[in-house]
């Protein structure tokens, strides 16, 4: 049997009562106690520990009618923190501070560079953030191979990086705690934020530049072995079809990705488009009626049905939810891909729902900063309990 030492269970319980203010505060101890099955010594020990940190703050007296002395309630000194939240986009950035609230303090989109260009936008963009706010840590959200544990990224195509430590640079330049994951786990992660249900499960689809995706099983984030699952956006879906940035042929993101969606409407029409990866100009045309946009539309729902429909007979979720820039013309796209994503769907899944995710543009870097906040106190000052 594992023993584990008094310090670890601190710390255990420290996140135990951190998460469940969070969650539920503003609360009384008397009710962290009776929530987390704690003792009442314990979650007193804890939270004046948590109190002297400036992790916690007590509000004042509940307002109840119970007879009796009134407990004082506790909740997160949300203000204490500010965060930065960095989502690399393919196309565009998005740069935002946050507080522990996830409340948006400041907010800026920029078009992405690439490669060693975009280490030097990124490092010049947080440094004219901490010239104006005093930053406790920084999320970044990239899309490719991402490693959070060792928090690199292993390789992303469509931003010519491999192998990029970029948040040993930006913490070895500012000395603020940074972190780093895939941007659909980020998009997970501020839905369930947002909407929190302990036994969640659903699959978030990222139709961008790229095709991505993120799992959620009984509200986890199931990552698999190297940090890549699902990797939807490199299914095969058409033997025949283009040559993907990976190296395969017939990838999803050949065939759904905005770049896809572009190539689509150049093959069906003869003309080529000088914005290549912008689907944008394809909707525009789809919404005047242009045949052969809707036909570049429907294409990229046909084999994203046939890729969904995969996916889903594999993980069995709740619900699938589809989330991006492209997603922002399904008015186009859905047709061909409940079609066929019926037809590739097995009878026992068949009630997984598909729905639109209303993202805003600045999810991702809020939940980037969520993120951040969440790693920042469980690795900087938990450990110290």
């Amino acid at each position: 049997m594992r023993k584990y030492s008094l310090s670890f269970l601190k710390r255990g319980n420290a996140n135990l009562l951190f998460n469940c203010i969070r969650e539920k505060g503003p609360l009384t101890r008397a009710e962290l106690s009776r929530i987390t099955g704690l003792t009442p010594s314990t979650v007193s020990y804890i939270t004046s520990v948590l109190i002297d940190k400036g992790i916690l703050i007590e509000l004042g007296a509940e307002k109840t009618n119970r007879v009796g002395k009134k407990g004082i309630l506790l909740d997160i000194n949300y203000d204490r923190f500010l965060f930065i939240g960095y989502d690399v986009g393919s196309a565009f950035s998005r740069v935002a501070v946050c507080n522990g609230r996830s409340e948006i303090l400041t907010l800026r989109r920029l078009k992405t560079q690439r490669g060693e260009k975009l280490i030097k936008q990124i490092t010049e963009n947080i440094l004219r953030i901490v010239s104006d706010f005093k930053i406790t840590g920084i999320g970044m959200a990239f899309p490719g191979h991402v490693d959070p544990e060792k928090k690199i990224v292993i390789r992303s195509h469509n931003l010519n990086l491999k192998s990029a430590n970029i948040t040993q640079i930006v913490e070895e330049k500012f000395g603020i705690p940074t972190f780093i994951d895939h941007n659909v786990a980020i998009m997970a992660r501020a839905k369930m934020f947002l909407n929190p249900s302990p036994n969640e499960n659903f699959v978030m689809i990222n139709l961008g530049l790229g095709v991505g995706a993120a799992f959620v099983h009984e509200g986890k984030i199931y990552r698999g072995k190297n940090f890549v699952a699902p990797e939807v956006g490199h299914l095969l879906v058409n033997p025949n079809g283009r040559k993907c940035n990976c190296g395969k042929i017939g990838c999803l993101e050949t065939e759904a990705s905005s770049a896809a969606i572009v190539k689509n409407y150049e093959e069906l029409s003869g003309t080529e488009v000088l914005e290549k990866f912008n689907s944008e100009y394809i909707y525009e045309l789809a919404k005047g009626g242009d045949e052969n946009a809707i036909k570049a539309f429907q294409r990229a729902g046909k084999y994203l049905g046939i890729a969904i429909g995969n996916l889903v007979n594999i993980l069995n979720p709740t619900v699938v939810y589809i989330a991006g820039g492209v997603s922002e013309s399904w008015e186009f796209i859905k047709d061909t891909f409940f079609e066929f994503y019926k037809e590739n769907t097995f009878y026992a899944s068949k009630d997984t729902l598909v729905k639109l995710f209303p993202m805003r543009e600045e999810i991702t870097a809020v939940g980037a900063a969520a993120y951040a906040f969440e790693k920042y106190i469980r690795s900087e000052i938990m450990k110290k309990v």
